[in-house]
């Protein structure tokens, strides 16, 4: 038997996103990324196998995509849902997609923490320099 499971290192994320089934649509947060896929909180059950429909909305473009439910497990009241990618290219878009959300956690800690404004740009910059190196690789 040949096991779905991603087989990397997952990594956190807090990035909100939407999905669909058939025709209904929810929102939940994703959970964390992956070569290959990633993994979301739900509070739905959904069947393995399942063509799902991904959107996520903090960046322009949005990132849109299509997967396939690998895994779906209870996790106390909510289900954990494990979606890989159709395509690899989608895989790198999402890695880009949780760059960005990093660097706006940063730029918002910044203003939070020590009331200092910075432009998405100097964000960017300065996130790089200090906590790119660390980012993991997939």
């Amino acid at each position: 038997m040949v096991s779905t499971e991603r087989q990397f290192i997952r990594h956190p994320t807090d990035i909100p996103l939407g999905f669909s089934v058939d025709s209904s649509g929810h929102n939940f947060q994703m959970k964390d990324v992956a070569e290959g896929g990633l993994c979301f909180v739900s509070q739905y059950d959904i069947d393995i196998g399942q063509i799902i429909h991904i959107v996520i909305s903090i960046c322009d473009p949005e990132f849109d995509v299509d997967g396939i439910v690998r895994w779906c497990r209870k996790d106390g009241a909510d289900f954990l849902v494990g979606v890989a990618f159709q395509e690899k290219s989608d895989t790198f878009t999402m890695r880009m997609v949780e760059q960005i959300c990093h660097i706006e956690n940063y730029r918002q800690q910044m203003k939070l923490e020590h009331n200092i404004e910075l432009s998405s740009e100097q964000a960017a910059i300065e996130w790089i320099s200090k906590y790119a190196h660390e980012f993991p690789q997939i």
